[in-house]
This record gives C-alpha cells, structure tokens and sequence, in this order.
C-alpha cells in the first residue's frame, strides 16, 4: 500500500502531468509591437487577485497591421497615450478592466485585451495590452461587458465581481501534535489530530467601482467599495465548525495625475486598500488582512487589504517615490493598533538594473515582544532602513539576473540592532523548450540571542506572499520571518503560456539555535500549478510535503511526523 505522503502527492502530481496543449500559431506581430524578451513563461493571473500587485512593466503586444506604417504608428501612439492615463505603478483592477473597451473606440484596432502575468521582478507583474492592428479605419464595436454600469468621455462606474472556492486535504496538519504547536494560539479552537483532514471554503467579494476625468486636467478620481461574504465547512487547522461571515473589503478613494507618458505618474489615496512594498520582503498584500478563525477562508485567503492606508506614489522617468502610512486588517477583538509609516525611493533602468532605499517606522502599536533573557520590548518605536539592489543580464549573460535587499532594524527608546537580507541569482534558459529557469536564494531573518539585554529578533509581521515569502507552505503555520535562515532553490517552467509549474526546495534553519543545541527546523518541498483556464478562471494548485527537524522534534518530544498537503483553488472574476 502506498504510503500517506506517497499517495495524495503522487495522484496530485500525475494530474498535473496529464495536462497536455498544443499552441495555435500565432499571427505575424506588427512593427509597431513591443518585442518579447525572452524569459520565464507564466500563466495569467486572475486580474481581481494581483489587485496592488506593483507593475514592472507594460508590454504592448500588437498583431496584424493596417497596411500603411504611418497608420500603425498613429494607432500605437493612440494606444500609448491612453496606457499612460489608465495604468499606473501598481494593479487597480476595476481601472484594468475598462481599458480594452476604450482601446477598442481607436482607429485600427481590433480584439483588444488585457492580461496580467507574473514579472522578472519577484512579487511584480506585467500588465499587457494585446490587440490586433486591421486597414479597418473604424474602431471596432467593444465586446459585452456585464460589469459596465456606466461609460463616456467623462468617466466610468462598474460592478466588482469575483470570488473563489477550493478543497483542501492535509495530512498529518501541525506534524502531527497540534499540542505543541498551537498552545497559546486565539484561533485554534479545535485543531485537527493525527491522520488527514479535509475541508471547503468559498468566498465572493462585490461591490462598485468607478473613475471621473476632472474637466481637461489630466488627472482622475476615483473609488471603490466593495464586500467579502466568505465560508468554510470541515476541519481545518483550527476549528470544525461551518461558519460564514460577511465584512466590508475595499473603501478608498483618490486622485490621479499622468503626464504625457506612464513614467511621469503621481496618484494620492486613502482607505481600506491593496499595497505591498516590492516582493513582500518586508510589506506583502496577503498579510495585511486576516483569514483565519472567524473569518472563512484560511487558504483561499479572500482578503487582502489593510484596515487603513494613506499613500502617495509618484514617478518621474526612471524615479519613483513612495509614501505610506499603513495599519493591517487584524482579527477582531486582537488588533494591535500597529502603524507603520515610511517612504521608499528607487531608481529603475528597465531591463538593465534597479536601486532602492527604504525607511520607516512604527508610531502606534500595542504588541510587545519577548527577549530571549527575559522581560518584553515595545513594537511602538521600531525603526528599519533598507536597501535594494538587482541587476538584470548580469556580466551580460542574457537570463543570468542578481537580486537583494537588507533591511537594519533599531528602536527610537530600547536597545534593539537586529538584521535581516536575502540575495538571490536565477538563471533562465529562454532559447530552451518550456524556457525553464532555476533560482537560488540565501535569506536570514535574525534572532534573540540570549545573555544579552538588546532584541536581535528581526520583527516582519507583514512579510508573506505564497510565490515569494511563504517560506513553505507548511513550515510558515509555524515559522515566521524571524530567526531563520534559509536556503531556497526553484524550478519554474511552462508548457505553454497558460500553464506554469514551479517547485520549491526549502532547507530553513534558526539564526540562534535552542537552548538545547538545536539549529535545524526542517525542509520542505512545494510543487505549484498555475493554470489560466479561461480569461475568466484561474487554478492554483499547490502540493507539499514539510519534513520536521531537530527543533520541531524537540519542541514536540520527538513525537512528530510529516506534514503533507494538498490544495486546489479555483479563481474567477467578471
């Protein structure tokens, strides 16, 4: 008989690997396209989930042609321009999709769309507007859309709609011994025991979205509100019960700028909202909101915004200047009133290299952390300074990409000097089949080293994100971005461009071992399957197994056993 771990990971994967397309070909491109650069091949992301993912980048793909040079390059600029109004530095999906039914009302053009896709930057994407360039002088009629409300020169208002439902199956949840790892937790009412369990959750978040032009300025208002109604029957890692909840999701507002081009941009908005900073290293979008517990949705994760934001984000050519003043959405009734205010400012040459510096601090918060010597330390104080530093075509080797960012963390009153960084170099066969890439990355979180009375932990309550700092699906439930070391290696490739498999292997160790010697917390090997089914459904499969180390044997007696799991997520969006 098979075993445990064998069997659901073998039947996962062979699913997997039954998938089996074959491409169209493709039209001519038109001279007036963007080239593709050769890289990773990606699957599209469901535009509603990369809502305030940053953008890297804006590929304009362009087939066919008119049949007179001049007109392509009329249409292009039209194009252009109206890119330039409408996308700014980060994922405002309700903003995205409008755009295909005003490039359709351009001379030339036929079939416009717009598509997101996973960036060369970790936790990025780029947005790309595809269309067809006809000797047609006419626009072409625009498609239905069964989100538009309302639609003219002056503005537009629509409907926002998407959700999602999944199964999951974990084996063997919390090594084993739920005891162990649970004790203390407000929301592991009743976690599972030893062997699988499975359970459901589906969620749907709806509401309006809507932009006005001001006049002639170049500049846009515009708002959003919207509300989750999420559920979850089974036994999930905490509890068993069936539950439902509805809360309200987005509430921002803002205003806009665009100069003559996308690179001079500036945009103002407060609310509850999306932002990360970069890949998630330090601020990631899926810890700002809170789903697990009372509200539904532990791995479908539906929200994602921060209780309340203020930001400011501006770029002028290559610069770009971000402002924040965020406090994430955290579980009613243990909401720590923290507050993190800073600014960011980075210089990017596309394709080439990329520089940025970081500071911010925290003004509010009510959570205290314990030394390792004993007593406790305030968050309210904390101070970070970071850099970041990535070079693209390394040596100029093409597909050879070197990336890394250190943050040094220190508190206005207390003694506290703690550290953390990562870097990282992939490598990317583009001229291979499937252009596979792999990926090596070092990343240190510091810890607590006892004997003395500084903090030396590094405290990142805001860093996740499944693709980039989830450091292992199963390990993250209880290991945090704090003492630990790792060691990550990825494979990514894809079949065609609507699929995409990518599998990690982790090797996480503590910064500052146990009392007892310990260093090692385990390792863990997750398989990911991204799969745009249509441009209106997404499937995300994840699949792994986490081995338990010396730490976690000691902390449960040595009583431990592997922690597998499988998750199926499907995505949709109107």
């Amino acid at each position: 008989m098979a075993s445990p771990i064998r069997l659901p990971l073998g039947a996962f994967l062979f699913v997997l690997a039954g998938v089996v397309a074959t491409q169209a070909d493709a039209q001519t491109r038109a001279s007036v396209s963007d080239t593709p650069v050769p890289g990773v091949v990606r699957s599209e992301l469901p535009l509603d989930q990369s809502d305030g993912a940053p953008i890297s980048r804006v590929f304009v793909d362009l087939l066919g042609g008119s049949g007179d040079p001049a007109r392509d390059r009329a249409a292009r600029d039209a194009i252009d321009a109206l890119l330039a109004q409408r996308i700014g530095p980060s994922v405002n999906a309700a903003e995205l999709r409008g755009l295909p039914a005003e490039l359709a009302r351009i001379g030339h053009v036929t079939a416009p769309a717009i598509a997101i896709y996973g960036g060369a930057d970790p936790g990025s994407v780029v947005v790309v507007a595809s269309a067809t360039l006809s000797a047609d002088a006419q626009p072409s009629p625009p498609q239905a859309d069964p989100t538009l409300i309302a639609s003219g020169p002056a503005g537009v208002l629509r409907w926002r709609l998407s959700g999602g439902i999944g199964v999951y199956s974990d084996y063997n949840p919390w090594f084993g011994e739920p005891a162990s790892f649970t004790a203390g937790s407000p929301v592991a009412l009743d976690p599972p025991g030893r062997g699988s369990t499975s359970w459901a959750e589906a969620s749907v978040e709806y509401g309006l979205a809507g932009a006005v032009r001001l006049g002639r300025l170049p500049a846009t208002a515009f708002a959003e509100a919207t509300a989750v109604s999420s559920a979850a029957t089974g036994q999930d890692l905490f509890r068993s019960d069936t539950r439902f909840r509805t809360e309200m999701e987005k509430m921002y507002g803002g205003l806009a700028w665009v100069g003559a081009t996308r690179d001079r941009y500036l945009r103002l908005s407060a609310g509850r909202q999306n932002w990360q900073l970069y890949g998630g290293f330090l601020f990631s979008r899926f810890a700002a909101g809170s789903n697990a517990g009372p509200n539904p949705g532990l791995y479908l994760s539906p929200r994602t915004t921060y209780q309340q934001t203020r930001l400011l984000d501006a770029r002028w050519d290559h610069w770009r200047l971000e402002a924040f003043d965020v406090d994430p959405s955290e579980l009613e009734g243990f909401d720590s009133g923290s507050r993190y205010v800073g600014v960011n400012l980075g210089y990017t040459r596309p394709d080439a290299w990329e520089l940025g510096l970081t500071r911010y601090h925290v003004p509010e918060s009510r959570t205290t952390l314990a030394l390792a010597s004993g007593g406790r330390v305030p968050r309210k104080g904390v101070q970070v300074l970071a850099a970041r530093a990535g070079w693209n075509g390394f040596a100029g080797i093409e597909g050879l990409d070197l990336l890394g960012e250190i943050a040094q963390q220190e508190h206005r009153d207390r003694s506290w000097d703690a550290t953390a960084w990562y870097a990282q170099v992939r490598y990317t066969a583009a001229r291979a089949t499937w252009t596979p890439s792999v990926t090596y990355r070092r990343a240190v979180y510091s810890g607590d080293r006892p004997g003395t009375v500084r903090q030396e932990a590094f405290d990142a309550p805001l860093s996740s994100g499944l693709d980039e700092w989830v450091q292992g699906v199963g390990f993250k439930k209880v290991v945090t971005n704090s003492n630990l070391r790792t060691h990550r290696v990825r494979v990514n490739f894809g079949p065609r461009p609507q699929l995409n498999y990518t599998i990690d292997l982790f090797r996480l160790d503590a910064d500052v071992p146990t009392p007892a010697g310990n260093r090692h917390y385990g390792d863990e090997i997750d398989v990911t399957l991204r799969w745009s089914l249509s441009r209106r459904l997404f499937l995300l499969g994840v699949a792994g197994v986490a081995w338990p180390g010396e730490i976690m044997r000691e902390r449960a007696n040595n009583d431990v056993r592997p922690w597998t799991t499988v998750q199926a997520s499907l995505f949709w969006g109107f």
